[in-house]
């Protein structure tokens, strides 16, 4: 099962989720991509036009109550009101609808990850072998006078936010998504731009 949040009050891109991207809503990306995995697929939202794009898209919508579609409210209220309303959920996906370049191959191979055995949950990342400094200006994973060749770096590697897997059990246990042994699904920087201001809209709609 595949869950896809979509609350309606974005405030950087008004009404984000169904901004046009290049002839389609941006939530229409995640839910195309999401039903080439699984047949259960939802969004929950709080938004009667998400909804109805949502719908139209082949997804089965859950309404999602006021007190949980705030700017603040998190993602394991979201997902627990889910776990409340669909019954038998077994392994789910929480996907970002925020990630339009993300293509069905990682999502299955985030789900085959978890069906391994030995992994409590899933996450996408990017690999990233960059210098970093702190805001005290200090570098923090180099040593000044010996930086390294990029390819003698040790890898590092940060969320791009487009999905994170578990199972219905390790989630109730928890009470957090990223929850016990954790497993990666290394996505590569062309797929795993997120759509939170106009200019990476104009970024993606350049790639796309």
């Amino acid at each position: 099962m595949i869950l896809i949040p979509a609350r309606g009050g974005s405030k950087r891109i008004p009404n984000k989720n169904l901004v046009d991207l290049n002839g389609k809503p941006l939530i229409t990306y995640v839910i195309d991509c999401s039903l080439a995995v699984s047949d259960d697929v939802y969004v929950s939202t709080d938004c009667d036009d998400i909804a109805e794009v949502a719908t139209q898209a082949g997804a089965t919508v859950i309404k999602r109550p006021n007190h949980l579609s705030g700017d603040y409210s998190p993602a394991s209220d979201v997902v627990a009101h889910f776990l409340e309303e669909v019954p038998n959920v077994s392994d789910f996906a929480y996907v970002q609808p925020t990630s339009p370049l993300l293509t069905p191959n990682f999502l299955r191979e985030g789900f085959e990850r978890l069906k391994m055995g030995g992994y409590n949950s899933v996450i996408s990342v990017t690999e990233n072998k960059q210098f970093f400094w702190d805001e005290n200006h200090n570098s923090v994973n180099f040593e000044r006078g010996k930086r390294p060749r990029t390819q003698d770096m040790d890898k590092w590697y940060a969320e791009n936010g487009a999905f994170y897997l578990t199972s219905s059990e390790a989630f109730h246990d928890t009470g957090v998504l990223v929850n016990g042994e954790v497993s990666f699904v290394v996505m590569p920087q062309t797929y795993s731009f997120e759509v939170d201001t106009y200019e990476d809209l104009e970024i993606v709609r350049n790639m796309l």
